[in-house]
């Protein structure tokens, strides 16, 4: 990997010395460096990597359509540039400059009224550019100079205003993006600059990352905002801006200032499933289920610890690699940081035989996610996902501490209602479609909080990739009071491609639902529901408790799309004291559904036992095994 070519590219000067030096390229690779990459990337899988991004230059910032309009032609430039450093012919550096001029010169640049989000990006992609074309002959000295101190420019902004519509706490992704584009066009600008604001930069994004996934050695790098929020900030700017700090001051230790950041970038790996109509994960908080890396698939080698880095290759490989659909991460920064930084030579294993990835799945110091997952292999992978909320909110969020997630079997089954800002009965739509206990219907009027929940007892990891977990929490995100969600999953012992067994006590929760995408349909009988997928795959809820319900089945808007899908479907079931339990069982297009039975006491204090095939689950009051 290039970090252990050369790193000494700065050593011994000062970051205000950079002015005088003018050595380029220096952000992410050095001169040295790129003799190397040069004579890599003839080789595979890099040679096909950068015929994607060859064949992409012209894209837009996703790299699906043509390079239009918003960050599209900042992309592309900075795609043009990178292809200038590989094969030194000036014609891209020359187009590079034709697309990045329009920006320096529009209105919106270095302007504090602008949003600050379009300033970040459109900053650090000019100063990346700028360090990758510096010396082409199409980059004459003056035009050189005039984008250096445009990049100054942006950055004294950036860091000193952070323009408009900032979200202000310093978990947000706002503020992640701010501190490192701004810090990143320091080190990029040839203008003579102060030391302090890089290192004020650094301290900043410092704290974004040990507010946002926690300073605890024993977080495993969840953002506190949703997955989505990882892409954007750790891939357009805090993951380049490290990795150019650390060349100029190799004594930075960012792993010990923010200790969960060697495991964020894991995240983005962990909970992704393959399906014939792309990549999908589990979409809590404000946040969607796409699995645009934008960079961070990459830039996960760079960062992870070693003991992953052969199943992050494993994974990566079998999804957006060679033996997935080889798009080799386009959006964004995304091929470049694979060019980068992806390891051809290391041997790769399975995620599942890699102790340190199996127990990273329970993050017990983190914001307190669960993951299990049956394996890492195919569209027949299943993950079904809780979130504990051990921190609140910060920055976005959303009204799902205890609710659960599950996808798999080429559909999202429980999902979540995507981003704030549609709305239905005057407050943000998405609230309404939480996988969680209600005290009203879910379409009445709610009453959203910010409630932090706990784990009772340690989640427990099975060989299958099952376990159990037990959740609490004094008022639940919708307002349903002292909420208890014990839940088990199996992929082994039930006969079914998965079953879920989940016992829910509450003093009001008079509303249990799960919301599923709207292409998949459902349907009741008696005491149980069906969900059956477009392609004939089916998810069976089994209700042991109460012995009697009044099902709702219904459709509902989003507040954000999921490609073509605008709406979810939606089931609910009613309970009068607040008490439930549940059986979720998945099986294959064709394949019977296990009965499940069970016997005991099942509210209040739940105490007694599911069976669901060969399995059986004990339940005993805060206990489930």
């Amino acid at each position: 990997m290039l970090k252990s070519l050369s790193a000494s590219l700065l050593v011994g000067l000062s970051l205000a010395s950079l002015a005088v030096a003018a050595d380029h390229p220096r952000l992410l690779f050095s001169v040295k460096d790129m003799d190397a990459l040069r004579m890599r990337v003839k080789q595979e899988p890099y040679a096909t990597m950068v015929k994607t991004l060859n064949a992409d230059l012209d894209k837009d910032n996703w790299g699906v359509g043509p390079a239009t309009a918003g960050y599209d032609q900042i992309m592309s430039a900075h795609r043009y540039a990178f292809m200038y450093q590989l094969t030194k012919n000036d014609a891209f550096a020359k187009k590079a400059r034709d697309l990045l001029t329009p920006y320096l010169e529009g209105r919106n640049w270095a302007n504090p009224r602008t949003k600050g989000l379009t300033l970040f990006v459109n900053g650090a992609y000019a100063g990346l550019v700028y360090d990758y074309c510096y010396g082409a002959p199409s980059w004459d000295d003056a035009y050189a100079k005039t984008v250096s101190a445009k990049i100054k420019q942006m950055g004294d902004v950036v860091l000193k205003s952070g323009g408009a519509e900032q979200n202000n706490s310093p978990a947000s992704n706002w503020q992640g993006l701010r501190y490192s584009t701004g810090g990143l066009m320091m080190l990029a600008t040839d203008e003579a600059t102060d030391a302090t604001a890089v290192d004020g930069a650094y301290g900043r994004v410092i704290r974004y990352l040990n507010e946002n996934l926690g300073n605890s050695s024993t977080s495993r790098g969840w953002n506190i905002e949703g997955l989505g929020y990882t892409f954007y900030p750790m891939g357009n700017g805090v993951a380049p801006f490290l990795i150019a700090l650390k060349r100029h001051k190799p004594e930075v230790d960012f792993h010990k200032d923010a200790p969960a950041l060697k495991w964020t970038l894991w995240t983005t790996y962990a909970s992704m499933v393959t399906t014939p109509t792309g990549l999908w994960r589990p979409d809590f908080g404000d946040d969607n289920p796409g699995t645009n890396g934008e960079g961070c698939y990459g830039f996960a080698f760079y960062f992870a610890p070693d003991e992953i880095k052969p199943a992050l290759k494993f994974w990566y490989d079998r999804t957006i690699g060679i033996k997935g659909n080889r798009t080799y991460d386009a959006g964004r920064f995304g091929t470049v940081s694979s060019i980068l930084f992806y390891p051809a030579d290391l041997a790769e294993k399975d995620p599942m035989t890699v102790p340190a990835w199996r127990e990273a799945l329970a993050d017990t110091g983190g914001v307190g996610y669960t993951v299990f997952r049956n394996h890492y292999k195919d569209n027949t992978d299943i993950v079904a996902q809780l979130y504990a909320k051990l921190r609140g909110n910060k920055g976005h969020g959303g009204p799902d501490a205890l609710s659960f997630r599950i996808v798999g079997l080429d559909t999202i089954w429980g999902t979540g209602g995507g981003r704030y800002g549609p709305k239905t009965n005057g407050q943000d739509t998405y609230w309404r479609s939480q996988n969680t206990l209600y005290p009203v219907d879910p379409d009445a009027r709610l009453t959203d909080n910010a409630n932090r929940g706990k784990y009772v007892g340690k989640p427990v990891l099975n060989a299958d990739g099952g376990g159990g977990v037990v959740m609490n929490i004094a008022q639940n995100n919708v307002g349903t009071a002292n909420h208890t969600r014990r839940f088990f999953a199996d992929f082994s012992q039930s006969g079914a491609n998965a079953a879920f067994v989940i016992s829910d006590t509450s003093d009001d929760g008079k509303f249990w639902q799960m919301a599923t995408l709207e292409t998949n349909k459902i349907t009741t009988d008696k005491n149980s529901f069906t969900i059956t997928t477009a392609t004939g795959h089916t998810l069976k809820g089994t209700v042991l408790y109460p012995a009697t319900t009044t099902f709702n089945v219904g459709t509902r808007l989003r507040g954000s799309d999921v490609g073509p899908i605008k709406n979810n479907n939606f089931v609910t079931c009613t309970s009068p004291d607040g008490d439930y339990l549940i059986v979720l069982t998945m099986a294959e297009k064709g394949k019977s559904h296990p009965v499940p039975t069970a016997t005991g006491t099942w509210s209040d204090k739940p105490d007694g036992t599911v069976t669901v095939g060969k399995l059986k689950v004990t339940v005993k009051g805060d206990e489930i095994k």
